[in-house]
């Protein structure tokens, strides 16, 4: 199945930005995070939308763990409801407060 990308961002004559993205995000509260394959917290879900999710990185080394293009499995944890919910991802960036994840 072949995925679209994001379309770019685009600006208006004012020169603000003009987000044209192909699903709405939506942020939550910082109680849901994600953990990789072995278990380690890679950081709290702070958006998620149709086509992926950004994460706030639980640390410098869980930042470090990831690079852009690689897919991986993660769980989804919410806490107060105990529910685990396991995705294909792949990385689409890593910054040093932001991690995107698009789903598979």
């Amino acid at each position: 199945m072949k995925h679209k990308k994001a379309p770019a961002l685009h600006t208006m004559d004012e020169g603000q930005p003009l987000d044209r993205r192909e699903f709405e995000r939506v942020g939550l509260p910082a109680t849901a995070f994600a953990l990789d394959a072995e278990g380690k917290e890679l950081g709290r879900i702070v958006e998620i939308g149709g086509g992926g999710l950004l994460l706030n990185p639980a640390s410098p080394l869980a930042r470090l763990s990831l690079v852009a293009g690689q897919q991986l499995v993660i769980s989804v944890v919410e806490p107060t409801t105990g529910n685990k919910t396991d995705m294909s991802v792949e990385v689409r960036y890593v910054r040093s407060n932001a991690i995107g994840l698009r789903f598979l």
